[in-house]
């Protein structure tokens, strides 16, 4: 290496350069997403615009389902709240769960319920967070 490439100033200005360019990266990440359609795939749980799985996908999460057990992640609070129409949930009825989706954050306000595998229509009331409820 030349004497020339171990200078401070220099090695500030290539620091600074390699930050912009991430952070350039990062900032346009999202815009390209956001435009992208989101998909429910086979193990997510789903809130859709519309009735009977049709619409905008609203809300997705990824739920690991495997023999004996799965991974699902409680929501406190969805910001903004949405407002689907129906759902799709991964959770086999042999678990004996439902989801309960509350119109407020922090599990408050008023509940719908999401019983057993597969699609549920909803009433089309606003959701502010949602768990698993096993038992």
């Amino acid at each position: 290496m030349s004497q020339r490439a171990l200078r401070p100033g220099r090695l500030g200005r290539l620091g600074l350069a390699v930050v912009t360019v991430a952070g350039l990266a990062v900032s346009v990440a999202p815009a390209a997403q956001a435009s992208a359609p989101v998909k429910c795939r086979k193990g997510d749980f789903c809130l859709f615009g519309g009735p009977h799985r049709t619409g905008k996908v609203l809300y997705r999460i990824d739920v690991k389902v495997t023999r004996t057990g799965f991974s699902f992640p409680e929501v406190d609070a969805l910001e903004p709240p949405v407002v689907p129409r129906s759902a799709y949930n991964p959770l086999p009825d042999s678990f004996g769960c439902i989801v309960r989706l509350n119109d407020k954050a922090h599990f408050a306000g008023d509940e719908q319920e999401i019983q057993g595998f597969g699609d549920a229509e909803l009433s089309g009331a606003p959701v502010g967070s949602l768990t698993p409820d096993c038992g």
